[in-house]
């Protein structure tokens, strides 16, 4: 089943306001950010990066690396995020934990089943670690949107975007099963699921340009973005 919202979402130009509007008070450092349900936040970080030709996650990135400037995003609106790879990560954030792969060489679908399994939370923010532009406050709206659904993801220009959305735990059956009959494609188990789209018009109230959604994916793209303001 899938829900879509038309147009600009009322939903989403008021929680913008609310997220502009509410004041976070300098003597409360543990007081979050943006208002937020439950939810943790899982990275992927154990791609081949094929096209890239080096470890993604490691690459520099405005005086920390593409991995840390993923985590700095979620972790205002994640109680715990989990990193997935296969390889020692030096974390600089506390409530960060690092797991591998229980399904190794079977892409990001591997990923998100071994967040999710390492995660107490119910809801889950899932997101490459290639992803320097992700916008927080679209993170959040996502998972408010997810509630009562087993997903919330982007889709965009006829695309999703499932490695930028809310994963509820009832999805892992799903991904469990795709993994044992060696079908690694994550879209294959949306039409399983209670589906919320997340229109193109919803993510532009917070990020006018949709760069929340950019990945870095080749030295072409990682130079182009490196330059930028």
């Amino acid at each position: 089943m899938v829900h879509m919202l038309g147009g600009v979402s009322s939903e989403a130009k008021a929680y913008w306001r609310y997220v502009e509007a509410e004041p976070r008070s300098d003597n409360n450092a543990d007081e979050p950010l943006f208002p937020q349900l439950p939810m943790n936040g899982i990275v992927l970080a154990g791609g081949l990066s094929t096209r890239m030709g080096q470890d993604k996650a490691s690459l520099p990135w405005r005086g920390s690396d593409l991995l840390h400037a993923v985590l700095y995003r979620l972790a205002p609106i994640c109680r715990k995020i989990i990193v997935v790879s296969n390889m020692e990560r030096k974390i600089l954030l506390p409530n960060v934990i690092v797991v591998p792969d229980h399904y190794l060489l079977c892409g990001p679908l591997g990923g998100m089943q071994a967040g999710l399994v390492a995660s107490d939370a119910e809801y889950n923010f899932i997101a490459a670690c290639d992803m320097p532009y992700l916008n927080t406050a679209a993170a959040a709206y996502i998972r408010r949107a997810a509630e009562g659904h087993d997903a919330a993801v982007p889709h965009v220009d006829g695309y999703y975007n499932p490695l930028h959305g809310v994963y509820r735990r009832t999805c892992l059956p799903h991904i469990n099963r795709l993994l044992a009959e060696k079908r690694y494609r994550i879209l294959e188990f949306f039409n399983e699921i209670d589906m919320r789209h997340i229109t193109a018009a919803e993510l532009s109230v917070f990020d006018a340009q949709l760069k929340t959604l950019s990945n870095v994916n080749t030295p072409q793209e990682y130079e182009k973005y490196s330059v930028e303001e």
